[in-house]
């Protein structure tokens, strides 16, 4: 009860309003609510710059096991290149190649003159 009394006779002084003017308190929070804002969603640590980071992510880890594919068949086929057999097989199709003293005829087909 005694605080009831202090109350009533100790009332709050308010200020007067200025019309037009935003008080301190939401000026405050307007402003800390833009800061947050910005800081989450704009800036460089925002949401936007950390999707389209983890879509860049997944795109490159993507990139990374196609890679590791094409690696482990290229070693496979160089392995196969170590055998003289492939090597001389490859050298004679590929490249018209022959081994010292053979000889290579060429057999033309019909109309291979072009008339």
């Amino acid at each position: 009860m005694a605080r009831r009394a202090l109350n009533k006779k100790f009332r709050r002084f308010k200020r007067p309003r200025i019309p037009g003017r935003l008080p301190a308190r939401k000026l405050f929070l307007i402003g800390a609510a833009s800061v947050l804002f910005y800081l989450l969603v704009l800036s460089n640590f925002g949401l936007f710059r950390q999707i389209k980071l983890s879509r860049e992510d997944a795109e490159i880890e993507a990139r990374f096991e196609q890679l590791k594919a094409r690696k482990s068949e290229l070693e496979g086929a160089r392995g196969r290149l170590d055998d003289d057999a492939t090597l001389e097989r490859i050298a004679r199709e590929e490249y018209g190649m022959v081994m010292t003293g053979e000889h290579v005829y060429r057999i033309a087909g019909p109309d291979s003159s072009g008339k």
